[in-house]
């Protein structure tokens, strides 16, 4: 990979500042340079792009390295400037999902919850009512979509408005519920000549408590209470469907979701604190977001004032749509004589109720024109894995599921919740993104036949949108459209 040039990129650092934290910085007399570049090449058109969460800074060069090939060009007098805000933790995160589903006792574990919640559910796998056995589940956890059909089966039961074997969920007695369910894990890990009483070893310290040994359970409590958790999310219709589910909350028991939630957070934060206040602030102490858009802002007054063309497009994959959330928020608050064209959204991964509170009040200012996003049906989404054979869902959905603080949180990106069917239809926040969607313009994966080529897409894996040639062809489209 050539790297580019300074002005190709802004290196943001430590807490969204200008710090050196990697091989390669900014500072910011490389933002003066980079806007006189702009002056001094009359550019008319500056796109600015912000990359995905949880990647490292080597891959976030190779995505400034990529606008700029695609979007910077001397004739048409665009430039293209991208935010490195490195993250990375993903591939930490995924080797650990990994290892640790390869331990025997992990393995033991998540088979027996499979079987309990199986049952439960009422899951039949030879007919004649018998539960799922072992050779069935192992023989499923080899197919590159474990239990797939089950989800078809389950969701005809929900439509029905039946269920086979217990009762689903007890929210009038869920002490009640949950004793129920460890006699049950008993007796099943019994049946299999397991001993119920074996200790297995998390994390951290229980927080339900009552039967916690410090940093060991019980293999029978533990099976118990990761299943009452799979159970009360599908009585409460917050479930990433069987398998994702079972995944989810047995990665969240042992406490393996710390890795993903605090790495997830920490990006959150910088997010944010890129464009923190500089008051009083100099050199690398300055937020480098804040400081860009003051140059930004003075840049725009004087092309207005000459009379020149300059347009501003916004576009960022994933988490990216988190940084410019915060970034639309500043501009409305401390920066408001910039008006920005385009704002793109790449299978976004922020929250909707973030993009309630900063992204749809911007737009209703008049702080920018217009909106477009680019992500993945659902029946895409839901083949995109994120660990093969373990993980079997997309990022979007392990972020829902596991790194944010409630389960399901509802995420931008997510078609199968943003289109507020279903058992979706019930909440407000889904509403209200359907009707700012559906009030502009939204292309899905996968489309490669409209007559509009500017929502031309058929990106299939969440981190192939930035680099995906028919998606990349429609930005281009989109914002050659004034």
């Amino acid at each position: 990979m050539t790297n580019p040039e300074k002005i190709y990129y802004i290196n943001v650092g430590q807490g969204g500042t200008f710090k050196k934290s990697g091989d390669y910085d900014s500072d910011p007399s490389d933002i003066d340079n980079l806007f006189k570049h702009l002056d001094d090449n009359d550019i008319e058109r500056l796109l600015v792009y912000f990359h995905g969460g949880l990647v490292n800074e080597t891959s976030g060069m190779g995505s400034a390295e990529v606008m700029r090939a695609n979007f910077a060009d001397a004739p048409s007098k665009t430039h293209a400037v991208t935010f490195v805000w490195e993250t990375g933790l993903w591939e930490t995160i995924v080797e650990n999902l990994s290892l640790k589903s390869t331990e025997s006792q992990f393995r033991k574990v998540l088979n027996f919850v499979i079987k309990l919640v199986g049952k439960r559910l009422g899951v039949d796998s030879r007919g004649g009512g018998e539960t799922l056995d072992t050779a069935t589940i192992e023989t499923e956890k080899l197919k590159e979509y474990p239990f797939a059909e089950l989800n078809d089966q389950l969701k005809n039961s929900e439509d029905r408005g039946s269920r086979g074997g217990s009762i689903l969920f007890d929210e009038e007695d869920e002490t009640g519920f949950f004793a129920d369910l460890k006699k049950d894990s008993d007796r099943m890990i019994r049946a299999e000549s397991e001993i119920e009483e074996e200790e297995i070893e998390v994390a951290a310290a229980d927080p339900d408590g009552g039967d916690s040994k410090g940093l060991l359970l019980t293999i029978g409590t533990l099976v118990a209470k990761i299943a009452f958790a799979v159970l009360k999310r599908y009585a409460k219709e917050t479930h990433h469907d069987f398998y994702p589910t079972i995944v989810e909350e047995t990665f969240r028991k042992i406490y393996i979701d710390r890795i993903g939630k605090w790495g997830w957070s920490e990006m959150k934060e910088k997010a944010q604190q890129m464009f923190a206040d500089n008051e009083g602030l100099s050199g690398a102490d300055l937020h480098a977001g804040t400081y860009f858009l003051k140059l930004l802002e003075r840049h725009y007054e004087k092309r207005q004032t000459a009379g020149k063309k300059f347009t501003i497009e916004l576009v960022g994959h994933s988490a990216g749509s988190i940084a410019i959330c915060n970034m639309l928020a500043a501009t409305s608050e401390n920066f408001r004589q910039l008006k920005y064209n385009n704002v793109v959204f790449l299978a976004p991964a922020c929250r909707t109720d973030l993009f309630i509170a900063k992204g749809i009040p911007a737009k209703e200012n008049g702080v920018f024109k217009k909106f477009k996003m680019f992500t993945m049906e659902e029946q895409y989404e839901k083949k995109d894995y994120c660990v093969k054979y373990l993980y079997t869902y997309s990022l979007l959905y392990l972020v829902s599921g596991l790194f944010e603080d409630e389960t399901d949180a509802k995420i931008m990106g997510l078609h199968e919740q943003f289109k507020a069917e279903g058992r979706y239809a019930k909440f407000d926040e889904l509403k209200v993104i359907n009707s700012f969607i559906t009030n502009n313009k939204l292309a899905l994966s996968k489309d490669i036949a409209n007559a509009d080529n500017s929502m031309w897409t058929d990106s299939l894996r969440h981190g192939d949108f930035d680099n995906n040639s028919a998606t990349l062809k429609s930005i281009l489209s989109t914002i050659n459209i004034i």
